[in-house]
């Protein structure tokens, strides 16, 4: 059984994003909402579930036996968060918005892939 994930050794791995950092980066996505915008809100709906998904997926993989784990179907999903948030900033920046949010995750997967599992965090510590 793994026992050594520590945030404190996350934070030593290259391309490592700090909680503060991809919450700073949350928020300013949520400012950036556009009210009433039915379009907005399905795009927003499936980024959030595209993350969600695949927080949990990266959750289960250590605990996962290599037989049973997918990298393709883990690549799918990855590929999936990446492209529902640049779909949410693409919309944002028609509809007047800077989407700065976009740029400052930046463009590394792993980065991105970390926020998706923050994403799921705050949702979980939401739902109690």
């Amino acid at each position: 059984m793994q026992k050594d994930f520590i945030y404190e050794n996350y934070l030593k791995m290259p391309d490592d994003l700090e909680f503060e950092q991809a919450m700073k980066v949350y928020e300013e996505l949520l400012e950036e909402n556009l009210e009433e915008d039915e379009i907005y809100d399905k795009l927003w709906d499936h980024a959030l579930h595209c993350m969600i998904d695949y927080g949990s997926l990266r959750a289960h993989w250590k605990i996962t036996p290599k037989t049973d784990r997918s990298n393709d179907d883990r690549t799918v999903m990855h590929d999936s968060v990446i492209h529902s948030l640049d779909e949410l900033a693409a919309y944002t920046k028609e509809h007047g918005k800077e989407a700065k949010w976009r740029d400052e995750l930046g463009y590394q997967r792993k980065r991105i892939g970390d926020f998706a599992c923050y994403v799921s965090l705050i949702y979980g510590v939401f739902a109690r």
